[in-house]
């Protein structure tokens, strides 16, 4: 690694997961995409009703386990963007997901000399996009500072149960392969949490509880188990700088005025 490379080498990379970690909605996005995929699998490839949870649970998404299975890759009817697009149009977003202001001025106290933060999903860029856009973070923490948007594209369909995907992203945001260590890795999958530790990542689960019910305040590969994402600052302090609240409501207000004299299209 050269001298110029090495100074760009940042302390810590933050991954944030998108669906059920930058917001809770007790399910109910994940309970209509579930339901979407599932019509589209049992309607369009004619797969047994339940065949594309069961494929979701072992390989992450349900469309890495048709690849990896082979079923309906290959068909007339099977086209991979014409399924991403429809599992993931007319989802309840809006109605589902609230905006976050206190989400948004933590994600505003990142210390970005520090830290380099982007948001790994499993899912599309466009619906990671329409989940922001309704917190309330996506001009702000994603346009404002040019960030990635790390999504199933990106990692060639794999996901976090794989171990390639990690090695995609870690690429992507220009971490080097030696400095797992420093990557940390927001999620509410237990099994995206348990491949992420064993790959050398730290790791912080968020939940205390499963979509089933059960508890994963235990859970041996979380080096952190937080209820929301919210506390992220309080267990991981180093990543963020101190900020008052007049300044936050200062740049809140400027970004109003922003909005306010952008011209219509």
């Amino acid at each position: 690694m050269t001298e110029q490379e090495q100074q760009s080498v940042k302390d810590f990379y933050l991954f944030l997961d998108c669906d059920d970690t930058l917001y809770r909605d007790d399910w109910k996005v994940a309970v209509a995409l579930t339901k979407k995929i599932n019509d589209y699998t049992t309607n369009v490839l004619k797969l047994p009703d339940g065949k594309a949870y069961e494929l979701y649970k072992k390989y992450g998404t349900c469309l890495r386990g048709l690849q990896v299975e082979g079923l309906g890759v290959g068909q007339p009817d099977f086209d991979t963007e014409a399924m991403l697009f429809q599992i993931h149009d007319q989802l309840p977003i809006s109605e589902a997901i609230p905006p976050n202001p206190d989400l948004k001025s933590m994600l505003k106290r990142i210390d970005l000399e520090r830290v380099s933060p982007c948001v790994f999903t499993a899912s599309i860029q466009e619906h990671a996009t329409r989940c922001m856009q309704a917190l309330g973070i996506y001009d702000s923490f994603i346009v404002k500072n040019q960030f990635p948007i790390i999504d199933v594209r990106s990692v060639n369909f794999y996901t976090k149960h794989d171990v390639e995907a990690l090695e995609f992203a870690q690429k992507i945001v220009q971490c080097p392969v030696d400095y797992s260590s420093r990557c940390i890795l927001v999620d509410d999958s237990q099994t995206n949490i348990r491949v992420a530790k064993q790959a050398g990542w730290q790791t912080v689960l968020v939940g205390h509880k499963t979509r089933d019910g059960k508890s994963q305040l235990d859970f041996e590969y979380a080096d952190h188990v937080i209820d929301k994402v919210t506390e992220l600052e309080e267990i991981l302090p180093h990543l963020f700088v101190m900020s008052n609240k007049g300044s936050d409501d200062d740049e809140d207000e400027e970004e109003k005025k922003e909005e306010e004299e952008e011209p219509n299209n």
